[in-house]
């Protein structure tokens, strides 16, 4: 299953390819794609480098089904993807905010608040 898994997220990295060296200001070479998956849940989340859409996928028997495409706000762009390991929860990392997508709506929304408060006054306290 695992290994099926691995060859459908190089196929559609190949596709991706192709799309990613069309980026406005981005790098031809900088082609590869940013994945991140629950193998037991069969869900693949994918973006291409500096890419606005996060697809999450489900992938089983070798095929995919595509779940839903996830558009972050104007002028943010991807650069991490987290996913937890039942597949129902996404974090987007971009330069400036963090995401989550949760599965059911898929609806993004911004944790920077709820994470960086706290991580700050613990280190000051140190």
């Amino acid at each position: 299953m695992q290994s099926r898994l691995i060859k459908l997220v190089a196929a559609l990295a190949f596709a991706l390819e192709a799309c990613t060296g069309n980026v406005p200001g981005g790098d031809a070479t900088a082609t590869v794609p940013i994945v991140a998956q629950a193998p037991d849940a069969g869900i693949v989340a994918i973006a291409g480098q500096a890419s606005r859409t996060v697809r999450v996928m489900f992938a089983r028997n070798g095929g995919m089904v595509l779940i839903k495409d996830i558009r972050l706000p104007a002028g943010q762009r991807v650069t991490s993807l987290s996913m937890s390991a039942d597949g129902r929860d996404v974090l987007i990392g971009t330069e400036s905010s963090i995401y989550l997508a949760s599965g059911g709506a898929w609806k993004l929304q911004a944790v920077d608040a709820l994470t960086r408060g706290p991580l700050i006054e613990a280190s000051r306290a140190g």
